[in-house]
């Protein structure tokens, strides 16, 4: 099984109680389902939502909250395909928000959190067969460990090595995001949080040390830096983000289940932006109705 599965339900939960607290003087922004307002907020920019997907299998009796099935996915694309919806990369919102690109009418993103090989093994021929593209972020111990091990991958459990992540990128169907190298966690350190007692010089060390050593290994085996940043968990807090910024990450990626509103000339707006958790214990069209309850055009 993938290494982190059996606690993904645990954290998940944590965030969906829309809990706020505090880590030490660290102020987390807890990514939750925050209550839906009576009135409708009128949003400036350019609607966006964004689907989390995690595991992916062959097996529907496999299914739980953090996997779900090829065919699930895919229909998951024909439903956004018949409503008009077009794929993109963060890296679209990026370049139309903060370097005078363009948007679709209708922008949608689907990204694949922590780098199996199911996303190569069962993901490939789908998105070479719709046409569609995807976000998908690495952890990067997890890329280094299969990498070295010399084991043929297995769907079912294995994850992506530095090889794949060349091929998947250069089909132009992937982009490849920074999910941590080693802060993918629940042990002492809640993700990217600060340990109890730890200074700041200290914290400061340990994102950089992690974050960065991620980043230089993406550009020391595949030639790239990852320029969004995917936060482990959903946990993040105000100095987390600001040291992802100072390392040079020109959006980032929560958990909180809400609409994206990307803003020409705001950089501000593509950090924390929201996903909605596609559970493979709903069907294609409950997941996109409640998903898009809040949807407005601009």
């Amino acid at each position: 099984m993938f290494k982190t599965i059996n606690i993904k339900k645990f954290i998940y939960a944590i965030a969906a109680a829309t809990v706020t607290a505090s880590c030490a003087g660290a102020c987390i922004i807890c990514f939750a389902n925050d209550k839906k307002p009576e009135n409708k907020t009128i949003h400036e920019g350019i609607p966006v939502p964004v689907i989390m997907y995690h595991g992916i299998t062959l097996d529907s009796d496999k299914c739980g909250e953090f996997v779900v099935t090829l065919n699930q996915i895919e229909d998951d694309i024909h439903y956004l395909k018949e409503n008009n919806f077009t794929p993109v990369f963060v890296n679209d919102l990026i370049r139309y928000a903060i370097h005078d690109g363009e948007l679709p009418d209708k922008p949608v993103i689907l990204t694949f959190d922590d780098g199996g090989y199911s996303n190569y093994e069962y993901l490939f021929g789908l998105l070479k067969d719709e046409n569609y593209k995807v976000s998908l972020s690495v952890v990067g111990s997890f890329t280094a460990d299969a990498s070295e091990s010399g084991d043929a991958p297995n769907a079912a459990y294995s994850y992506l090595r530095w090889c794949d992540i060349n091929e998947m990128r250069e089909s132009g169907y992937y982009e490849f995001c920074d999910h941590s190298y080693n802060m993918h966690s629940l042990t002492d350190r809640k993700g990217v949080l600060r340990l109890s007692g730890e200074t700041d010089d200290e914290y400061r060390h340990a994102l950089i040390t992690d974050i960065d050593g991620m980043q230089k290994l993406c550009e020391e085996n595949c030639g790239f830096r990852p320029n969004v940043f995917t936060y482990p968990y959903g946990f993040a807090s105000k100095e987390a983000e600001c040291m992802v910024k100072e390392l040079g990450f020109e959006a980032s990626l929560g958990v909180e289940e809400k609409i994206n509103y990307i803003v020409k000339g705001d950089s501000e707006c593509l950090y924390g932006l929201g996903r909605f958790n596609r559970s493979g214990l709903t069907d294609t069209d409950s997941f996109m109705k409640n998903m898009l309850s809040d949807y407005e055009n601009s």
